[in-house]
């Protein structure tokens, strides 16, 4: 928030940012184990920070690194998308994001 660099991952560890109201959550690999790190941000700065990379929107609440997904889901609840890492929940994706998700998967 303040331009203050307090976390720099390499994007192949990176799964994803979840919001917690002025700050954000970011859920991230380290030697196989799941770390997240809370800093000072929005969703819709860390959104503009990232655009034009493989990390997207999916939901108000997540950012998501498309790199990690491995399966699309539909429910009757709606899609929820699977990063295949064990201890990773299933991350839900709002109508307003499926068809930029799926847009995304169909490259």
């Amino acid at each position: 928030e303040r331009g203050e660099l307090q976390l720099s991952l390499a994007k192949e560890n990176f799964l994803y940012i979840e919001s917690a109201e002025n700050y954000v959550v970011i859920w991230y690999l380290k030697n196989n184990l799941i770390r997240k790190q809370m800093i000072r941000n929005t969703m819709q700065r860390m959104t503009q920070l990232l655009q034009g990379t493989s990390v997207m929107r999916c939901h108000r609440s997540y950012l998501v690194n498309m790199d990690q997904v491995k399966v699309l889901r539909r429910e009757k609840e709606g899609f929820f998308v699977e990063m295949g890492v064990s201890g990773v929940p299933d991350l839900p994706v709002s109508k307003t994001y499926s068809d930029s998700i799926l847009k995304w998967l169909s490259m």
